[in-house]
């Protein structure tokens, strides 16, 4: 019976150490566990804030581009660049169309871009009412009229070489028939002599002799009637070419 009652004893004995040693280990491990937990909520909002921080700007950078639509441009904000305002150092030329069936009423400018030792070229005469073309043949010049100032009649046609003496011409239009023929170059007085001059407005025609001045830009045109020698000279000024063509 002691000893039934002796080993309950120390059964319960062992029983109440057992559980000492239980609340003993629960508390320690309560009194760890608990610091770690704190760290981790005290921590968490700074995890939280990093990520937000590092995700945003990449995520907004990486998926804007494949949520747009094909046919949207991504919105660029273009950077002023400064302005330069330029001031034009010449006025736009003003080109005046030109008729080609009506011949200008303006002669072109007398001082020509190159100028030839001979007589060939375009002429103005005197009273800078006609062009004169001189070219050569052989040894010969001659020179046709290629520009009149008053080139049409009132009715608007072509002007006519009415008063030549040969009745077969006179239909002839005064543009492109000849006025000065057979000049032949004498190198020893630095003349072209020889030739003939006509007249339209009388229809008479003349002996004549040229002669450049020492610039060849003017020329000393005389004109002799028969053996009366009664003579008139008259000076011509080269031209470069004739109004309104190329």
């Amino acid at each position: 019976m002691k000893r039934a009652f002796f080993l309950k004893a120390q059964t319960q004995m062992k029983f109440n150490v057992l559980m000492i040693v239980f609340l003993l280990g629960f508390a320690i491990v309560s009194a760890q566990t608990q610091p770690v937990k704190q760290s981790t909520k005290e921590k968490a909002p700074s995890q939280t804030n990093v990520v937000v921080k590092q995700s945003t700007p990449s995520t907004s950078a990486e998926k804007a581009p494949a949520n747009q639509s094909k046919d949207a441009a991504p919105q660029v904000t273009p950077q002023k660049q400064p302005t330069k305002t330029t001031t034009p150092t010449t006025k736009p030329k003003v080109v005046t169309p030109v008729n080609p069936n009506k011949a200008s009423d303006v002669a072109p400018k007398n001082v020509p871009t190159t100028t030839t030792k001979d007589i060939t070229g375009y002429w103005l005469t005197a009273n800078k009412g006609t062009i004169v073309q001189f070219y050569k043949e052989g040894d010969r010049f001659h020179g046709k009229a290629v520009w009149h100032r008053q080139a049409t009649d009132r009715s608007g046609k072509p002007l006519k070489d009415v008063n030549n003496p040969d009745k077969s011409k006179r239909n002839n239009p005064l543009i492109g028939s000849l006025l000065v023929t057979n000049l032949k170059y004498n190198p020893k007085t630095n003349t072209y002599e020889g030739g003939k001059v006509y007249q339209p407005n009388t229809g008479r025609t003349f002996d004549c002799k040229v002669k450049l001045t020492k610039e060849s830009n003017s020329m000393e045109i005389t004109g002799t009637a028969g053996m009366s020698m009664i003579s008139k000279t008259l000076v011509w000024s080269r031209t470069t070419g004739v109004p309104g063509k190329k």
